[in-house]
């Protein structure tokens, strides 16, 4: 994947994936809350692929200035 992203010039972006993928869910669920959690999810996703929706978490939350609120 590495070489790979290097070859096709999203070294960065690949790299943040592989991040993401090597800790705990970002997306959190509990019980009580599962539909809204879902809704929340949602504004993630990218129909093409999970690795995707992971990389626009950052994005996202990197456009956000890195605040969790």
């Amino acid at each position: 994947m590495l070489l790979v992203g290097s070859k096709f010039g999203c070294t960065s972006e690949v790299v943040t994936i592989v991040s993401m993928l090597s800790v705990p869910s970002v997306f959190f669920r509990p019980p009580d809350r599962a539909e809204e959690s879902d809704s929340a999810r949602e504004k993630f996703f990218v129909p093409e692929s999970d690795h995707l929706t992971l990389l626009n978490v950052y994005q996202q939350w990197k456009s956000n200035n890195y605040r969790s609120d």
